[in-house]
């Protein structure tokens, strides 16, 4: 899609000014939440191959939210996970008010926050060391969907003893729970629904430039990598944040917007210069190589399916086999599916054909700004209320409540 800088669809009114500081691009998530006047608790969780996840647990306000204390009262907790190169840092990085994580908290839920192994959270094995031990990055999100998603869902529901649970992801966190019902449908009984949040199951009309390099390079991109032992991929670095501060100031912000926009799409009314310096000192938090070689076989094939490691012809020149698909059927929960039509990750019509082909689709949701892009679900001005509201509104008819959404519901056929 080709927007004029004065499309009428960016003239949305925006929420209040963000309420964050600069030094949250140098806070971890749990400093974040605690400062902000919540209660936060930390649990580790050990996978079935080994790995430690950082797991976060927002229980409620404090006092010093600077509003009345406020414990969950729901009686299903929610699990959030976060989206490639990111971390849980995903859902509260625009503040109390605005971020999901804190929106749903104020709701009266018990919220939940996973970390997906090899992100700056959940570096951590049992017996393998990040640093000295390449067998650790040898994970795709597949081992991210059929382990850790399995391990922190059994981690809160036996510590809170709910019988079952929301599950919300944004993109990756999306394609982990498919991976997981794909190859465990029995967990199907565990979970309440699914908001899916700009779903990156199909993703091969993708629109970034920056993003089809790399699809186009991966395959010897990832052999010379993985033959000088790189398999860690943007990890969380220290002097990231600092850098930020003086590349994307205010007046030299140029670069970072146009690097945001070639990648997620670009919404120029939407984006805040002070939230994209505080978002790129969480992001990236790191991913594996494999991770990133998954992704680009699926968008180079158009196929959601398996890993395919690659093989080397007699010339040296590397090559894959198709590897088995998911079975998108065996997902029997219902669920939402939330779009915006100037994605350039997770392309409308690639959201859509994702609906189509669940079999318990339960919404879908065009988000009503028309250039609402792939990281204005996370960093928008106004997603709390073009986003956030209406997903509070989809869990409340799944408790129980009264209330049902109001939105701009579009369906094409693919």
């Amino acid at each position: 899609h080709e927007f004029d800088d004065d499309d009428r669809s960016a003239e949305i009114e925006e929420d209040p000014p963000f309420n964050v500081k600069e030094e949250d691009a140098y806070l971890t998530v749990p400093q974040l939440v605690w400062k902000y006047g919540y209660e936060i608790e930390i649990h580790e969780v050990q996978t079935e191959d080994g790995y430690l996840l950082d797991l976060y647990r927002i229980s409620g306000r404090r006092a010093a939210s600077g509003q009345p204390a406020l414990r969950p009262y729901r009686n299903a907790p929610i699990f959030l996970m976060h989206s490639l190169l990111s971390s849980c840092a995903d859902w509260v990085l625009m503040g109390p008010g605005r971020g999901l994580g804190y929106l749903l908290a104020d709701a009266g839920f018990d919220v939940w926050m996973g970390n997906a192994r090899g992100t700056r959270y959940s570096r951590k094995h049992i017996h393998l060391d990040p640093d000295r031990s390449g067998e650790f990055w040898n994970f795709s999100w597949h081992e991210i969907g059929l382990y850790d998603v399995r391990a922190l869902i059994d981690h809160v529901l036996n510590v809170t003893g709910a019988a079952r649970l929301h599950y919300g992801g944004f993109s990756q966190g999306t394609m982990v729970l498919f991976v997981l019902l794909s190859e465990r449908p029995e967990y199907n009984t565990k979970l309440i629904d699914m908001q899916a949040i700009s779903p990156s199951v199909y993703m091969y009309r993708l629109e970034g430039q920056i993003v089809r390099t790399f699809v186009q390079l991966a395959d010897p991109l990832v052999a010379a990598l993985d033959t000088i032992g790189r398999r860690e991929i943007l990890p969380n670095l220290r002097f990231i944040a600092p850098l930020v501060k003086i590349v994307c100031a205010d007046s030299n912000v140029t670069a970072c917007r146009e690097l945001l926009y070639d990648v997620a799409g670009k919404n120029p009314p939407q984006v805040d210069d002070r939230m994209v310096r505080i978002f790129l000192g969480h992001f990236p938090a790191g991913a594996s190589l494999r991770q990133l070689h998954h992704f680009s076989q699926i968008i180079r094939t158009a196929r959601f399916a398996k890993y395919s490691p690659l093989r080397f012809a007699e010339n040296g020149v590397p090559s894959f086999s198709p590897a088995p698909l998911y079975n998108l059927t065996r997902a029997t929960i219902p669920v939402v599916v939330y779009y915006g039509l100037n994605d350039h990750v997770v392309n409308f019509r690639d959201a859509l054909q994702l609906a189509d082909e669940v079999p318990n689709l339960a919404a879908v949701h065009q988000i009503a700004d028309r250039r609402f892009t792939h990281s204005d679900f996370i960093l928008a001005k106004n997603s709390a209320r073009l986003l956030n509201s209406i997903l509070l509104q989809e869990l409340n008819q799944y408790d129980g409540a009264t209330g049902s959404a109001s939105v701009n519901v579009t369906h094409w056929r693919v």
